[in-house]
Order: structure tokens, then sequence, then C-alpha cells
């Protein structure tokens, strides 16, 4: 039997678009506890190359505990345990001689609030290339601050305060900011758990904008309490319930045609 039909034969959940043929990252059987509370039970599914997803449910369904799985951010949770495997670019990023401060370059993430450091924004984006050694000189790592800056959408409405602090921008632009300082050590991937959820619905645009244009360039696998900010920027959806991974498909079909009755409980909230 196939590796695919294995998966399939392994999931309890109805199979849209689970599989991607151009995945950079893959999921399979993906179990996680907390103690010995079972909270992700059995997940299955690929990241596509340069594509937007997004991950939907109720509260505390597991969206976020499994998204942090990605970049191994769990794992500064003592009594956090992960089984199965996950791989990027077919790598299982759990082998013990994985060093997880590179794979958190490769695998970026953005914060439901923003999180800029206590330091100036040049010093804010210059950060993950001075410690990954990736900028030759000064002049290099300002050419990278410069770029980082202009495709999160934030350099000309800072390019003449650089040295101000991250702090002092608005929450808006804070999170551009993080999003600068996510892309400037040049991911493979980019992991947003909830990142409009503390900002107004002019900054929610600008995001969304941003999003839809970095997709171009990355994997992007967004966690969001909005259906409707689901619908405007992802190719797929992926629904939870309760710990697990009900349904995926095309994003236009997951709202319109839902197959499981779960998830068409959940989009006509019936559940939330």
């Amino acid at each position: 039997m196939s590796d695919k039909a294995n998966d399939f034969k392994s999931l309890d959940l109805t199979v849209g678009d689970v599989f991607s043929k151009e995945a950079r990252l893959k999921a399979r059987n993906v179990n996680v506890y907390y103690g010995d509370k079972k909270a992700i039970d059995n997940v299955t599914i690929d990241i596509g190359n340069k594509e937007v997803i997004s991950f939907i449910g109720p509260s505390g369904c597991g969206k976020s505990t499994f998204l942090r799985c990605f970049n191994r951010m769990n794992d500064t949770i003592d009594i956090c345990r992960i089984e199965g495997q996950i791989t990027l670019d077919n790598e299982n990023i759990y082998d013990s001689n994985i060093d997880v401060v590179p794979l958190r370059a490769r695998i970026g993430m953005v914060f439901q609030k923003p999180n800029p450091f206590p330091k100036s924004i040049y010093d804010n984006v210059a950060y993950g290339p001075r410690i990954h050694g990736l900028c030759e000189n000064k002049e290099h790592l300002d050419s990278v601050v410069e770029e980082s800056l202009k495709r999160a959408g934030l350099w000309d409405e800072v390019n003449d305060r650089l040295l101000s602090p991250g702090t002092g921008l608005s929450g808006g632009q804070q999170q551009r900011l993080c999003i600068a300082r996510a892309i400037a050590v040049s991911p493979e991937v980019i992991l947003m758990d909830e990142p409009c959820s503390a900002l107004d619905p002019i900054a929610t645009a600008k995001i969304e904008e941003l999003i839809h244009e970095l997709g171009n360039e990355y994997s992007i696998v967004i966690v969001t309490h909005s259906m409707q900010q689901a619908a405007r920027v992802s190719k797929r959806t992926a629904y939870f319930h309760l710990g697990k991974l009900i349904e995926v498909g095309k994003t236009k079909e997951i709202f319109t045609r839902p197959q499981h009755n779960q998830t068409e409980a959940y989009i006509s909230g019936k559940i939330g």
C-alpha cells in the first residue's frame, strides 16, 4: 500500500486537499499532549510551496497548538509531548540532530500581539541577520533592513526614524515591524498566530494585503478566529474541532460546500 493510502487510512476526517504535490511542510499522524491531556489528535496535512493556508475552528480547538509544532515552539513547554512526524523539505524537524535556532529562522513566526524588541526599528529588523551571521558588513545589513521594511510595507512610514524605538510605533506598524523582522532572515515558511486580532480594521486590511503579497514568495500558515479573514487571504482552509483536523479543502469550497457536518455547523454559526 502506498504512503498516501496509508495516510488516508489513518485519517478520521473529510479529505479534500490534505496532500500537496509541492509540499514544503508535511505533518503525519501528529499527536500533542499536555501532560495526560491530548490536545492534538492524529493530524496529517501538507503545507504547499508558496501558498497561504488558514487554520480555523472554535477557541481551544488546538489550531494554535498545532501551528507551534511547525517551528518547535511547543518545546518550551515542559509538560508538552509530541508524537508523529513533521518534515521541512523531507527533513524531520524533530530529529535529535536538528538545531532549533536555524530551524526557527527557516520557519518564522508572527504572534497574536505585536512583540517588537525594546530596541530601535533598525535593530529589530537587523537582529536576526546579525545573530545568524547573514550579512557581510554594515552596508549589506543596511540593505537587508531596508528591503525587509519595504516588503513589510513599512519603509515609507519609518525610513526617517530608524533609530527610534520600535515600541513607539502604532499597533499595526508594530505588527508589520515583526513581519519585517521575520522575513529579514529569508525564511521559507511564515507562521502567523491570529496576527490581526489586536488590530483595528485599517491595520488589519494592511496586514491582509501584505499576506497576499508575501504569499507569492513564502508558504504562509495563518491561524485566525475570523472566517471572513480566512476567506479573504487563503487558498486553502483547514477546520479543527476538539484537537482533530475535521476537513481541509479549497477555501471557497470549505465556505460554500463543506463536506463535513461539523464544518457546516461552524461555518453557519451553529457552533463556535
